[in-house]
C-alpha cells in the first residue's frame, strides 16, 4: 500500500513542512538541485566535496586504527590531532574554532571518549568553559605513530601526481574562498528563516 509523504512523516515526531519559496521553473526530469547550469556545476562540486570528506574521514580512522586499538571515528581523530597541535592545552571552544565546528555536544562526546581511552586529559578549572585538554603520554605516542604512518603513506602518492604542489596551493585558496561563501550563505539562510512570510 502506497504512503504519501505526509502519511509517511506522520507519527515520527517532527513533521517536515516545506517553507514557501519563490517558484522556479524546473525542467521535466531535471534533478531538484540542478535546475540551472550554475546549480549543476555547484551540485557536481558538492558531490565531489562529499566524497572527498567521506574518503578523508575514513582514511583518518583507518590510519589511527593501524597504530592504536581504540576504535575512533575520523571526527575523533580530528579532535585528537587538534588537541595535540602545538603541544598546547586547548579549551573545547578553541578546538571547535580550529575545526570550524559549532556542534558542541558532539565535540564534548568526542573529548569524553578520548579521555576514557587515555589519549587526552583535562587540566585547569572545574568550570566546563575553562577546562583545557592536552594529549597524555599515550596520546603523544599514538599521534606520533599516526604521523609516521601518514608520512609513509600519503606523501609518496601525492608526489607521484604531476604538478601536485602548484595544484594543492591553488586548491587550498579556492577551498578557503568557498568555505567563506558557505558561511555567508548560511547567514543569509538563517536571516531568511526569521523573516515574516509575505
Amino acid at each position: 500500500m502506497k504512503k504519501t509523504a505526509k502519511t509517511a512523516l506522520k507519527g515520527t515526531g517532527d513533521v517536515a513542512r516545506p517553507k514557501k519559496q519563490s517558484a522556479a521553473a524546473e525542467r521535466p526530469g531535471a534533478w531538484h538541485l540542478a535546475r540551472t547550469e550554475t546549480e549543476r556545476r555547484l551540485s557536481d562540486f558538492e558531490f565531489r566535496l562529499e566524497r572527498l570528506a567521506q574518503a578523508y574521514y575514513r582514511w583518518k580512522a583507518a590510519c589511527l586504527s593501524a597504530v592504536c586499538d581504540v576504535p575512533l571515528t575520523g571526527d575523533d581523530v580530528a579532535v585528537l590531532n587538534v588537541v595535540r597541535m602545538g603541544d598546547e592545552p586547548k579549551r573545547l571552544s578553541e578546538v571547535g574554532q580550529l575545526l570550524n565546528r559549532v556542534d558542541v555536544p558532539n565535540l564534548q562526546y568526542a573529548t569524553r571518549k578520548l579521555v576514557r581511552a587515555g589519549l587526552i586529559e583535562t587540566e585547569g578549572s572545574s568550570s566546563r568553559k575553562e577546562t583545557r585538554y592536552r594529549a597524555t603520554a599515550t596520546g603523544h605516542s599514538v599521534t606520533e605513530a599516526y604521523a609516521a604512518l601518514r608520512g609513509a603513506t600519503l606523501p609518496p602518492m601525492l608526489e607521484a601526481v604531476e604538478g601536485w604542489v602548484a595544484k594543492s596551493e591553488t586548491a587550498s585558496l579556492h577551498l578557503d574562498l568557498i568555505s567563506s561563501l558557505y558561511a555567508q550563505a548560511a547567514q543569509v539562510a538563517i536571516t531568511r528563516r526569521h523573516q515574516p512570510e509575505s
